[in-house]
């Protein structure tokens, strides 16, 4: 017999998903501050004893999302990245092949309605003052960033680690913010019609995004 702090086996898959699912829809909406555990309970039509009992807190809910979303990603770059080290053997990775390894699932992942959700998600937590919420982030996708970067300083011998510091800082923010895709160039510009969210549409827009990334990267320093 099942009790409200113990769910039954056969509703656990479908009332924890559904519980992950409202969590980070409303935590991309409103930001994970602006978001209570009722409010999200109340709207997965769940209880506090299930939130209790799947993820124990809060932000054991929020690293539930991000370490079901961000694995397959992380995955995906891992591969990619791996595989333009190998490719260049002991010489220099080209910088475009190494910046659409670690971006280009990022991009792709916003064709579905959940993996759009999931990176206006990773942007507003990425900003988010509370360090609880940075650490979960950031923790998910350390371990590929670092081989990122690692592999982009092979890239571009001749910038130095000040240089690559802030040039690194360019490339995160234009990578996060085309997708979060927050609407804010589109009010300046209305004119504009944005590249579709299809297959196409994001391979031409991350081919232009690459374009002024690498061109970035490879401009003479100023020192």
């Amino acid at each position: 017999m099942s009790t409200a702090a113990d769910p039954a086996p056969a509703d656990e898959a479908s009332t924890r998903d559904r519980i992950v699912d409202v969590a980070e829809r409303l935590f991309a909406e409103h930001g994970y501050n602006g978001v209570s555990l009722r409010t999200i309970t109340a709207t997965a039509g769940a209880n506090m004893a299930a939130v209790h009992y799947y993820f124990r807190t809060k932000e054991g809910l929020l690293r539930a999302i991000f370490e079901a979303r961000a694995g397959r990603m992380s995955a995906e770059r891992r591969a990619l990245l791996q595989a333009c080290a190998a490719a260049a053997g002991a010489g220099r990775p080209p910088v475009r092949a190494v910046l659409e390894a670690f971006i280009g699932p990022g991009m792709r992942i916003g064709q579905t309605e959940q993996g759009a959700t999931f990176n206006r998600l990773s942007a507003i937590c990425s900003v988010e003052p509370d360090p609880t919420v940075k650490n979960i982030v950031f923790g998910v996708h350390d371990e590929v960033a670092r081989l990122f970067v690692d592999l982009l300083a092979r890239a571009c011998p001749r910038l130095s680690r000040d240089e690559l510091y802030l040039r690194l800082q360019c490339v995160f923010g234009c990578m996060m913010y085309i997708r979060a895709d927050n609407g804010r160039v589109a009010r300046l510009m209305p004119d504009i019609v944005p590249q579709a969210a299809s297959a196409a549409g994001v391979e031409a827009t991350l081919s232009r995004m690459l374009d002024f990334l690498v061109a970035g990267l490879e401009a003479p320093s100023g020192k």
